[in-house]
């Protein structure tokens, strides 16, 4: 056990000394391996080449993370630009990137959509949601939808007892396409002009804008009115 002990000892010594000669400065007069291997020309030193590992080494990585950047910075500017032009804050979202998000908005709330949609409803709020991106943007869309799931909402108040009394909307209270349309036909069209400019047909924009917002307004106030007292019998305002 002893020897073996022993022995082991050695060679971490004799391994640590060749190291030591290899890596480390040698005085002047002395001769090391490095320097064992001549040619007519240059001496091989290894000791030299190793130095230069380093940089070269660093060098090469340097390289391969800007290949990385430059290969991955066209898909990050384009993924940008595209975010950019989708979420535009006044509108004016070309038509193709409208569908596009309306498509995967309205896939992905299929189920949650068809409890209030009828399958044809369904296809003409995407069609309506696809013009209200394009025009107004994510605001103009957002103000709409928050407008058919208050109606939704407020549909449902009492359905059955209005069922019984045969005053419920039909369908299980699921809008079709002249419902989609009744209501929001008229925003559609002010919010078209509203994005034709900062003038169009003699008036601004912003009436334009206004005039989406009442239609709206109006519609949902309506639906309140209507849905409230026919479950509750009395006058609402």
């Amino acid at each position: 056990m002893v020897s073996i002990k022993l022995i082991s000892v050695c060679l971490i010594l004799l391994g640590t000394t060749v190291a030591c000669k290899a890596f480390l400065p040698l005085k002047s007069g002395t001769r090391s391996m490095c320097y064992s291997y001549k040619s007519s020309s240059t001496d091989f030193a290894p000791s030299s080449a190793l130095r230069h590992i380093g940089p070269m080494l660093e060098q090469s990585t340097r390289s391969s993370l800007t290949k990385q950047k430059f290969s991955a910075g066209p898909i990050v500017e384009t993924a940008r630009q595209l975010a950019t032009s989708i979420f535009q804050y006044n509108g004016h979202v070309p038509v193709l990137q409208a569908f596009g998000v309306n498509v995967f908005l309205f896939t992905a709330l299929r189920d949650k959509l068809l409890k209030s949609l009828t399958p044809q409803g369904y296809l003409h709020a995407m069609a309506l949601g696809t013009g209200l991106w394009a025009t107004l943007g994510w605001r103009g869309w957002t103000l709409c939808v928050l407008y058919l799931v208050l109606g939704q909402l407020v549909t449902k108040i009492r359905f059955a007892e209005k069922e019984k009394r045969g005053i419920a909307e039909s369908r299980g209270g699921r809008r079709g396409p002249e419902n989609v349309w009744g209501s929001a036909a008229t925003g559609l069209a002010c919010a078209i002009c509203a994005s034709q400019g900062a003038t169009f047909w003699g008036f601004t924009s912003e009436l334009f804008l206004l005039g989406y917002v009442a239609s709206l307004s109006t519609k949902l106030a309506d639906t309140f009115a209507s849905e409230i007292g026919k479950a509750y019998g009395k006058t609402t305002f």
